[in-house]
């Protein structure tokens, strides 16, 4: 039996991370699937915590979809479609796969940290593979995105930037003014990727912040965001799950 982290780079996972090493929890490796779509802060914290367990002896894997070929984005711009909230082939594909693909190779039952905090219990949820258990010690302490904040800060590691793909239809107003301000030219590559959908215009990354409020495409909502209109908070539930944005 392993007890592996599967690893989000955000401040959830990061404060986990934090937690199962001081605690002294079983922990016989972090593993983090790499879409080829992270911010450059998110890539910078991922070395960070790579040196942190390095210093512990606790093994850190980066697992990929398809090492030799293209990633999340390039996928999407081939097929010439967004990632999907209904059908989720991105997270499937390119996260839970993987990962998954990993575990496999150990051939032990995984006990699978997951990093959701209390404040977002409604994300539980049971692993649908038989050889793998979820455990959820955020939410078993009753620990906030807030105490994850202090742990990280006492631990004297960097608060991590949000974590997740640049292009997801899950980002929230905040995220996407946050990538506009600090990486204007991946709110561009987004911006190219939905345009060269061959949905588009009727699916927009922006559906889920808009939803049933407004029809406005990406490149629309950059120049909202640019004259200071903003939009809606993405609604209460509507996230992306345990392998993503923690």
């Amino acid at each position: 039996m392993a007890h592996i982290l599967s690893f989000g780079a955000g401040v959830n996972t990061v404060a986990l991370m934090v937690l199962l090493v001081e605690e002294g929890e079983p922990l016989d490796g972090v593993v983090f699937a790499d879409t080829g779509g992270e911010t450059p802060a998110t890539y910078d914290s991922l070395e960070i915590a790579k040196k942190y367990l390095e210093n512990k002896n606790v093994p850190f894997t980066i697992v990929k979809a398809r090492p030799r070929k293209t990633d999340l984005y390039g996928t999407a711009s081939r097929r010439r479609v967004i990632p999907s909230v209904q059908w989720r082939w991105c997270t499937r594909d390119f996260k839970v796969n993987p990962i998954h693909k990993y575990y496999s190779l150990l051939g032990e039952h995984i006990n699978q940290y997951i990093g959701i905090a209390y404040d977002e219990v409604h994300r539980m949820k049971d692993s649908r593979e038989e050889y793998i258990t979820n455990i959820y010690p955020l939410i078993e302490k009753r620990m906030t995105r807030d105490d994850c904040i202090d742990v990280i800060g006492r631990a004297g590691l960097p608060v991590p930037e949000k974590s997740g793909c640049y292009f997801c239809p899950f980002n929230s107003t905040e995220r996407w003014l946050q990538l506009l301000t600090n990486h204007p030219n991946l709110f561009e590559k987004a911006i190219a990727l939905e345009e060269n959908s061959k949905h588009f215009p009727n699916q927009r990354l922006t559906d889920q912040v808009f939803r049933e409020r407004d029809r406005v495409t990406l490149r629309e909502y950059r120049d909202r965001l640019t004259l200071g209109n903003n939009a809606p908070q993405i609604p209460e539930g509507m996230v992306c799950g345990g392998y993503c944005m923690t």
